[in-house]
């Protein structure tokens, strides 16, 4: 089978019964079986199966892998935050319309937003089948995993990428490793005292160059704690961490055959309303339309790293989930990705080359 996915998970067993004990184990599987045909590129659905939002433009780590270690939190407080009545508004119409997951982060902090308990049992009580998002784990108190345990969230992914104090400090630049450490065992602590099995926990690690040895041993730790490790290929877009020239992307000779299934599954809705057809860091310099909303009309233009192009949101097609994702750009990147030809797309070609599981040769 073609690579369309860019994490291998490794979970305990009963994992996914858990999830699906916890709702309607019908609905789940019909969910579960709509995900794995898309993912295989066989099935595009009236609606996206998963929104991902970002529901703010922060974070207070500056990982030096990621965009935020050239950019500033500064002033970009809750001028950033994406509106509870508008994601009520996405929700609603998403459910009848077949949406089926969400994720509430895109690369920010989700933890960051105090009320993020509101918009999960919010979605949970609209008809929401999955609902999850990855954090760093620094802002995990026992008060705020209590809410989310209590919250309906089903899955919880904790990003570490390390299992060495000195590893982990240098990639996840300004997080303090036993800190973190202590809060991700304290959240399985707190679910077992309160004799739950979810949310699921689940821990991350993107492979460098800067922590690939660690991985067995990061393996073996978390193995018998969480309920399932991801180990994820590095999307380089920063320099030192797997980041392609312009001139490299040129002249790459393609051997590889990656076909993305992103755009099969999803779309990510930022926090100034644009709608992208994927959630990589790539996937903020092409955005594919803007949300029609009757809420709110008036989304942040607070101006985000990713967007190199500033004229390119102008020219935003408006309108809804729905019709964006039926557009013809939408349309496109599917047809592209399902004929093995993602270099059609500028944007594609340099994220699929800078993307570590890629197997390219340079002429």
């Amino acid at each position: 089978m073609k690579k369309t996915e860019v994490t291998t998970v490794i979970s305990k067993p009963d994992v996914n019964a858990d999830v699906r004990n916890a709702i309607d184990p019908i609905k789940y599987d019909e969910y579960r079986k709509q995900w794995e045909e898309a993912t295989k590129l066989n099935l595009v659905t009236d609606f996206p199966l998963q929104i991902d939002f970002e529901l703010n433009y922060s974070c207070n780590f500056t990982c030096p892998m990621c965009t935020w270690n050239d950019e500033s939190t500064e002033g970009k407080g809750k001028q950033t935050w994406f509106d509870f009545e508008v994601f009520k508004e996405v929700i609603d119409h998403g459910v009848s319309k077949g949406l089926k997951s969400i994720r509430l982060n895109y690369i920010n902090e989700p933890l960051i937003r105090k009320d993020i308990v509101k918009f999960i049992s919010y979605a949970h009580q609209a008809g929401i089948i999955d609902s999850y998002f990855s954090t760093n784990g620094s802002l995990l108190s026992d008060d705020v995993i209590k809410s989310l345990i209590n919250s309906g969230l089903l899955r919880l992914q904790v990003s570490l990428d390390a299992i060495t104090k000195n590893t982990y400090e240098k990639i996840r630049t300004g997080g303090n490793y036993d800190q973190v450490i202590k809060n991700v065992l304290r959240f399985l602590e707190i679910r077992n005292e309160m004799g739950l099995k979810l949310p699921t926990l689940r821990v991350n690690f993107v492979k460098t160059d800067v922590n690939k040895s660690e991985l067995e041993d990061f393996i073996n730790f978390w193995e018998d704690k969480a309920d399932s490790i991801g180990v994820q290929d590095l999307v380089g877009i920063m320099e030192g961490f797997g980041k392609k020239t312009n001139d490299q992307v040129e002249q790459t000779k393609l051997t590889g055959d990656f076909r993305c299934a992103q755009p099969f599954q999803r779309v990510t809705l930022r926090y100034n309303g644009t709608i992208l057809p994927c959630c990589t860091f790539y996937a903020a310099e092409m955005p594919i339309g803007q949300l029609k909303s009757e809420i709110n009309t008036e989304f942040s233009n607070i101006d985000n790293i990713g967007l190199l192009d500033k004229t390119i949101k102008s020219k935003l097609v408006i309108g809804t989930i729905e019709e964006i994702w039926k557009g013809k750009q939408m349309e496109f990147i599917r047809e592209i990705h399902k004929k093995g030809e993602f270099w059609k797309h500028p944007i594609c070609k340099t994220c699929v080359l800078s993307t570590s599981h890629f197997d390219v040769t340079t002429q």
